[in-house]
């Protein structure tokens, strides 16, 4: 295999501002069960929060003081239902109106919903109120995970990942598990990463599995971790194929560092056949994404020139130096 740049770009993101971005359903084939805990198959992936209908919208309620551990009274007969009281609590997280969203989702949560308690918990992971702590924002996601809320699922594990509201990191995997077996496409990749770095034989093809149950959901950072694993990873199945076609599939979704390896696979013809117009705009595109070691080797391209292009030092010299800063 050629030399090729591997940088790991491991991001854990959750879309955490309200947009709603519910996924299709999984692929039929079967789906991987981590042996340590033996849960049951995942539910269709799903990401974020969900935004709400305006028109929805009635006037705010005024209820103060409560926390995770307090109960708050629910709005009165025929005033709004804890749905109603969400859908509050999302309009005014998407306008800004923190204070007033935590008030709205502390009541919607004390009437059992779920996402109300996600939210509230996300406020006070975020730092989006006055009286925010981790201990709050794990007491809240803790209630919501109760009901098996992927989200809540998901923000816990991370927050043990980096050992906030006295979790600790051991702790991330089963809360990963669980939102990945819940449907949430960032802790499947989440769990998959985790799989990968543990030194039990058996949760290596789990880790596959997983990455790529995320990444043919189309998320563009699980198909550049697929792809690694084909490519680079020691417990991999070694497969140049299956990676060129990766991280062709994540340079589609925009991973500017999976366009990179694309585009040098293509060039070299590692894991297909050769094809060098299609290696120039592949790393032409990794370039103009901000990606710097694509810059140095597109700027090597333009100065050698190809079939089809004179060779341009002036152009290259420009990216060498961008490459550089």
């Amino acid at each position: 295999m050629v030399c090729r740049v591997v940088t790991a770009l491991i991001l854990f993101l959750l879309a955490a501002t309200g947009q709603a971005a519910a996924q299709d359903a999984a692929p039929s084939a079967d789906v991987p069960v981590d042996a340590h805990s033996g849960e049951d198959a995942p539910a269709p992936p799903l990401r974020g929060l969900q935004l709400i209908d305006v028109d929805r919208q009635n006037d705010a309620l005024s209820i103060d003081g409560a926390d995770a551990d307090t109960p708050v009274t629910a709005a009165p007969s025929g005033q709004s239902s804890v749905a109603e009281i969400f859908d509050q609590a999302q309009l005014a997280y998407a306008t800004g109106e923190f204070e007033t969203a935590y008030i709205h989702a502390r009541t919607a949560a004390s009437g059992g919903h779920a996402r109300a308690a996600t939210l509230a918990g996300l406020l006070n992971e975020n730092g989006q109120i006055e009286a925010a702590s981790d201990a709050q924002a794990v007491r809240w996601y803790r209630r919501a995970a109760d009901q098996n809320e992927p989200v809540a699922l998901y923000r816990l594990g991370g927050m043990a990942q980096a050992s906030r509201g006295s979790l600790l990191p051991n702790e991330a995997r089963t809360y990963f598990q669980r939102s990945a077996q819940a449907g949430n496409i960032d802790a499947m990749l989440a769990y998959a990463l985790i799989l990968k770095a543990s030194p039990v034989p058996q949760d290596a093809p789990l880790a596959m599995e997983w990455a790529e149950r995320a990444a043919s959901q189309g998320d563009a950072e699980a198909m550049f971790q697929l792809a690694q694993m084909h490519d680079v990873w020691e417990r991999g199945p070694q497969n140049p194929e299956a990676a060129r076609q990766w991280y062709v599939r994540a340079a589609e979704a925009n991973h500017a560092e999976a366009a990179l390896q694309a585009g040098l696979m293509a060039n070299s013809g590692e894991g297909g056949a050769e094809e060098a117009a299609l290696a120039f705009d592949l790393i032409r595109q990794s370039a103009e994404a901000g990606f710097a070691p694509a810059m140095g080797q597109y700027g090597l391209m333009l100065h050698a020139g190809g079939p089809d292009r004179e060779p341009d030092p002036v152009l290259a010299a420009e990216w060498f130096a961008q490459g550089a800063v």
